[in-house]
């Protein structure tokens, strides 16, 4: 069996590496605060009437997700929660398409990959075997 604990995707930002991880916690957050599903959300990346204010909002959820999650593990750890405006300092034309995919690769792999028979079959809800 693989390594079922994620890890993120790893972006350096401001001279500091970060690891977005689209963690239970961090959709809930997102899609509280857009009222929408993660999907739709992550839709308006795309469309550029709101991806600024989309990224920027994201990837603040993101990096203060890191923060507290880091803070949980490990009480002396030295990263800082950011405000979105911080955040818009942080993203420029020169790295903005770099965090953009650190964020769209986050959405479609911060999931474990398993193995297909760790799965329910959708039918019938059993263990495939």
């Amino acid at each position: 069996m693989s390594d079922l604990r994620p890890t993120g995707v790893p972006i350096e930002i401001d001279g500091v590496e970060r690891r977005f991880l689209f963690t239970l916690n961090v959709i809930d957050e997102i899609q509280e605060h857009y009222e929408k599903p993660l999907d739709e959300i992550v839709d308006m990346l795309l469309d550029k009437r709101y991806a600024g204010e989309c990224m920027r909002y994201l990837v603040t959820a993101l990096i203060n997700d890191e923060v507290e999650r880091e803070l949980y593990k490990n009480k002396q750890c030295q990263l800082k929660r950011v405000t979105e405006q911080e955040v818009g300092w942080m993203l420029s034309n020169d790295n903005i398409q770099e965090v953009t995919l650190a964020v769209l690769q986050a959405y479609g792999v911060s999931l474990p990959e398993a193995e297909d028979d760790d799965f329910p079959n959708a039918m019938s809800g059993q263990l495939n075997n």
